[in-house]
């Protein structure tokens, strides 16, 4: 097919510009963005913990028989154990075919489940931690403010309600706190009161876990099915465990555990995990977007959710934002604007000194228009603005640049033998195309190898 028609009929072409600016200011502004691209995780750590078990006891009681049960799955490539007094801890490794590993892992967690009945008494659920591919896009802190002494359980119910609306936010993929400190609840008991019961502090332990119905009571078994019959007076509250009963007196009367002891909730110590901004207690609440979204406008959700949050809350628990990748996206883009206005003024200087303006300014409008072209393809193809996407950009249109000043030398130099303006530009495309095409390829397929 001719080329001339083509380049000669002007609407046409100024159509065809117009329609690729359009469509590329059109996907810059619905581009998600983010940080980093999303990176497919097939990694993850099962950690199991036996208090007081040496390495060998755990190796052989917990380490042994979970690896067992993982290798059942076939997507699994690797497994990497190591047993250590009290903690088991096995790497999974997936193999570079999985892109998708949200249902390895669910297999896996029920693998996991399927084991836990297995381990020795006193061994911990095996917890299986997948999330290591992908940063978080906000994260918050609650922290303690004023001159009372901190109430780590306030924060505690503060916290859980901030991650809880977070979670009911459009376009969260997932939330984490950590800073968190456990509840327990705390029996201080009267000495002179437990003396006259001749009851030790260890009886009494042991009637208070006795009457804690964690197992089950009983089962209901027919032909065809078989149900699990609990007890439902668990000790989950304060009057329940002031409840527990104790003894009998001479008079039988009932003695209750409130009667001999003062029962108080508080928080766990020592505590699992704190965390502390400027000396202060503070419990972090962490938010990842579904990649799918600008960061821009969900951070801004975020933010006027907070606005709401801490309008419900008490004056001594503050909230803050302590990290958003918003302002690294930010950066990266404005380096790519940059980049761009650096690059247009020095090529139009350059080659304004050298072919003459009409070719400066031909070469120069091919960075932004090659700019939006990528961004419009990058909509059509579902890839998001990151600073991987971005990089590439970059270089490809240092590579653009290059082809657009031979194209147009290519030109001159046929319009200085005396074609005409619609033959030299049919002559240079005839003659230019393939090397081109050539040395764009080499360069995009480097890239395409070390990806």
């Amino acid at each position: 097919m001719s080329l001339l028609p083509v380049i000669s009929n002007i609407r046409l072409l100024i159509l065809a510009v117009a329609l690729l600016i359009v469509s590329g200011l059109s996907a810059l502004s619905t581009l998600p963005r983010a940080e980093d691209p999303v990176i497919h995780n097939r990694y993850a750590t099962v950690i199991t913990h036996l208090p007081g078990a040496t390495a060998e006891r755990i190796e052989a009681l917990i380490t042994e028989k979970i690896e067992t049960s993982l290798r059942q799955l076939d997507e699994v490539q690797l497994l990497t154990s190591m047993s250590r007094p009290g903690i088991s801890v096995i790497q999974i490794e997936l193999k570079d075919a999985i892109t998708d590993a949200s249902p390895v892992w669910s297999e896996a967690r029920d693998k996991l489940t399927d084991v836990e009945p297995l381990l020795p008494p006193g061994a911990s659920t095996p917890e299986l931690d997948d999330d290591h591919g992908y940063a978080f896009t906000v994260i918050t802190a609650l922290a303690w403010q004023g001159d009372t002494e901190p109430d780590l359980l306030t924060l505690r119910r503060y916290a859980i309600e901030w991650g809880n609306r977070l979670r009911n936010l459009s376009g969260v993929e997932f939330v984490d706190t950590y800073g968190l400190v456990d509840e327990e609840i705390l029996v201080s008991l009267d000495p002179a009161a437990t003396s006259v019961l001749g009851r030790s502090a260890i009886s009494l332990s042991h009637a208070i876990n006795n009457a804690d119905a964690k197992n089950a009571a009983g089962e209901l078994v027919n032909g065809a099915n078989r149900f699990t019959l609990e007890v439902s007076d668990a000790l989950d509250s304060l009057d329940r465990v002031r409840r527990v009963p104790i003894a009998m007196d001479d008079n039988g009367y009932l003695i209750r555990l409130e009667d001999i002891a003062t029962v108080q909730r508080q928080a766990a110590a020592p505590a699992a995990e704190l965390a502390y901004i400027d000396g202060r207690p503070t419990v972090l609440v962490a938010a990842r977007m579904q990649p799918s979204l600008r960061v821009d406008q969900w951070t801004d959700r975020v933010k006027a959710l907070m606005a709401q949050f801490n309008a419900d809350i008490p004056s001594n628990v503050a909230t803050s934002i302590i990290f958003e990748q918003q302002g690294y996206t930010e950066t990266r883009l404005s380096e790519l604007n940059n980049s761009l206005l650096v690059g247009f003024s020095i090529i139009l200087v350059v080659l304004f000194l050298t072919l003459g303006g009409r070719s400066a300014l031909i070469v120069a409008l091919s960075l932004p228009l090659t700019s939006l072209v990528t961004l419009a393809m990058m909509k059509f193809t579902g890839l998001p603005i990151n600073q991987m996407s971005v990089t590439g950009l970059i270089v490809a249109l240092g590579i653009m640049v290059d082809n657009a000043i031979v194209m147009v030398d290519t030109i001159a130099h046929y319009k200085q033998v005396g074609c005409t303006k619609m033959e030299a530009a049919i002559k240079a495309i005839q003659h230019l195309w393939v090397p081109l095409l050539g040395s764009t390829l080499t360069t995009v397929l480097a890239f395409a190898l070390s990806s």
